[in-house]
Formats: C-alpha cells, structure tokens, sequence
C-alpha cells in the first residue's frame, strides 16, 4: 500500500510539472509592434520620359516637394504622402520644359499604391531671323533643314513688317491618360508646334504650316484637322482652327496660318478617331503571398518584393507595317512617351507581431482601347493595354484567427 500511494503521488507531481512548463509557454504573449506599412502612407508616381522615341536620361521631375531624376532608361519615382492630383513638372536643359502635367492619387487609393505618368519632350527649335523682304523656310532644326524635320513653316517675302526671330518646336502635352468608360468620337493630338516670334505683330498674308507623315505617302490619315490654342498657360484649351490636307509629293499634312494671325501661337495637329476605353481593371495579379510568424512570439520583419508594370502596348493582328507605323505614332501622341511595356522593381519592409501572418497581393490597374481612324479610305482599328500602377492590398492577421487568409 504504502509503494502504490508513493507511486501515485509522484505521477501526479510529474503530470503537475508538465502542466506548469506547457502553461508557460502557452501564457507568453506575443510580441505586438506597429507595422510601418499601415503608419508611414505614401504613394508612388513613377513613368518613362522619351524623346525621339528614346529614353532621356538626367530630366529633373518634381512633384511638390518630390524630386526625383530619370535614370539611363529614361525612368523615374517619386514618393508623396497625400490623396489628391499633382502636378509634374520635367525640366532638361536643351528640351521644352513640360511643367503642367498631372498626375491624381485617388480618394480610394490604397497605402503605398502606384500610379504612373510617361512623358515625351523635345528639343528647343532653332531661332531663325525673318525679315520682310525675304522667303524663309523654318524648321525644328533651324532655316532650310528640312531633312528628316517634323515641321516646317514656309513665309513668303512681305509677311512680317518687322525683322524678327522665329523658332518653331513642335512638341506633345503631358496630359493624364483617358479613363473615362465609354465611346467616343474626337479629334486626337499628332503633335503640337509651339511657334515663337521676338517681334509679335500679325501676319501680313498667310503663312504655310506642314507637319510630315509619321509613314510612307501610300498610308495617311484622312480625316486632319488644326486646332490653336487659347489660352497659353492652360494645358489642353484649344478649338479648331482649320483643316488640313495631305500632300501627297511631300508626304505632309499642310494648313495655313492666316494673315491677322499672330506668329506667337501654338497650333496641334490632330487626326479623327473614334475610341472606345474600358472600366479601369486590376484583375492582373503581380504578386500573392503570404509571410507566416505563427507560433513565434518575437515580432520579425519581412520584406515585402512586387514587380510592377507600366508603360502601354498595341495589338494590331493583320495591320501591315505602313498601316502601324501611322497608328503608333498617333496612339503614342495620346497615350505618352513612346509604345512598350515596362517593369520596376519595389521591395518595402513590413513588421510583423509575434504569432501573426502576413497576407499581402499587388495588382496591376489597366484600362483597354480601341481606336478606330480612317487611313487611306480605310478603316482601321487597333487595341491598347494601358497600364495605369499597382494596387498593393495587405493585411496582418493573429494566427488564432487563421482560416486559410484572406486578403481585404
């Protein structure tokens, strides 16, 4: 008798250890931190700056008080803390600086969303002396370089009173891209041309204005018209001014720039088109994971990778070259900076507590077009992928609450 109650109170002071040495375990409290992802809020503007169809390097951008400069791919990143439109401002010495682009991070936008804003400069033209006993051939580039220019702008000999410098730059405005759902007919931007006079006085008879094919003579636009702009500091404040037709022996798109018209003016070139945009989509997952620190009760950091993409791309299946080269260049006029899909690479620490999970996804935003234009008594149609960021959705969930995660 005596062995059994021994026996029996030692099994019981044995089990009674192992209780105390599992409660202790079990009673240690996890380790809660804050999480730098849900309390430092900001917001990525990031893009491409082109010219001639190439990437620009060394372009200062700013936003506020973001700045940032465009590396050898001609990209950029900047970070701002708040929801609501900026505007952008692209300077390089030797280029027209673009400083009213806008860009909008949205009421719903969530922490450290992505959007983008893709950008074409140009080169400052080339002042040419006009005086008024002379005809002048004006290009981008300087008097009489017309090989290879974009514009021309031919004055007859008694069209100015006065002797003056006259600088031609043609160029694309910044402007954000089109979201709007819907169909719609409008007369899209093949370029701009900002023309430039030291002495501004109104033209005596009318000028010549040409803007060159962006292809061969055997494809061109039909439908092209000329528009001016009213207000010089308002991007996008323009009416129409004019049609133009196509020359077939110089391969352009001619107007005229009528006496009484001033030479301190900017004109755009705009073709016809019929465009249909999709909803705004995020149906494309970049990224979906999960970072588990269950059963540990030390909080961890883990880092959160995502490849975002930006930039835009054409479908056109069964569109011959000719046909295409027109379509890019004019989509690539709306659209900005030049056609191609790129990626950026963003890595963000986050915190996460003692015996939790982190769930985190990154989705690309894209909106879908079709254009329609008329190109040589044809109709033609082309589709556009247009990224637009990154939607980065995350969430920190204790593991007592874990079912599988889900990602709000």
């Amino acid at each position: 008798m005596r062995t059994s109650k021994f026996f029996k109170t030692g099994l019981l002071l044995f089990v009674a250890s192992l209780g105390l040495i599992s409660c202790g375990d079990d009673d240690k409290e996890p380790e809660i931190v804050v999480d730098p992802v849900s309390e430092n809020v900001e917001y990525y503007i990031e893009g491409k700056v082109v010219a001639d169809n190439a990437a620009l390097d060394g372009v200062s951008v700013t936003a506020g008080e973001a700045t940032a400069t465009t590396d050898e791919n001609g990209q950029y990143s900047l970070t701002v803390k708040d929801k609501k439109t900026y505007t952008v401002s692209f300077a390089k010495e030797g280029y027209r600086t673009v400083s009213d682009a806008s860009v909008e991070i949205a009421n719903n936008a969530t922490n450290r969303s992505l959007v983008t804003l893709n950008v074409t400069m140009s080169k400052e033209g080339v002042a040419v002396a006009v005086d008024p006993e002379s005809d002048k051939v004006i290009t981008e580039k300087g008097e009489g370089e017309t090989e290879d220019a974009q514009t021309v702008l031919t004055i007859p000999a008694g069209a100015v009173s006065t002797a003056t410098d006259v600088t031609l730059t043609p160029y694309l405005e910044a402007v954000a891209t089109d979201v709007t759902p819907g169909s719609k007919e409008e007369a899209i931007p093949m370029t701009n041309i900002a023309i430039s006079s030291s002495q501004d006085a109104a033209l005596n008879q009318d000028v010549t204005l040409s803007v060159a094919n962006a292809s061969s003579s055997d494809y061109y636009f039909d439908e092209v018209e000329v528009y001016e702009k009213t207000n010089a500091r308002a991007i996008g404040d323009w009416k129409k001014y004019a049609d133009a037709a196509f020359d077939k022996a110089t391969n352009s798109y001619i107007a005229a720039i009528k006496k009484g018209s001033s030479l301190n003016k900017d004109y755009s070139i705009r073709v016809k088109s019929e465009k249909n945009v999709s909803e705004t989509k995020n149906d494309e997952i970049l990224k979906e994971d999960s970072y588990s620190n269950a059963g540990n009760m030390s909080a961890t950091t883990y880092d959160i990778p995502y490849i975002a993409k930006l930039g835009w791309e054409i479908s056109a299946s069964g569109l011959d070259e000719g046909a295409l080269s027109l379509v890019k260049a004019a989509i690539a006029a709306q659209e900005g900076g030049s056609e191609g899909v790129y990626t950026v690479n963003k890595t963000f620490t986050a915190h996460i507590s003692g015996d939790y999970i982190l769930y985190f996804s990154c989705k690309a935003k894209y909106v879908e077009k079709e254009y329609t234009f008329s190109i040589a008594g044809k109709k033609v149609t082309v589709k556009v992928k247009h990224y637009l960021g990154v939607e980065f959705v995350y969430t920190n969930q204790s593991s007592s609450m874990h079912g599988g995660g889900t990602i709000g």
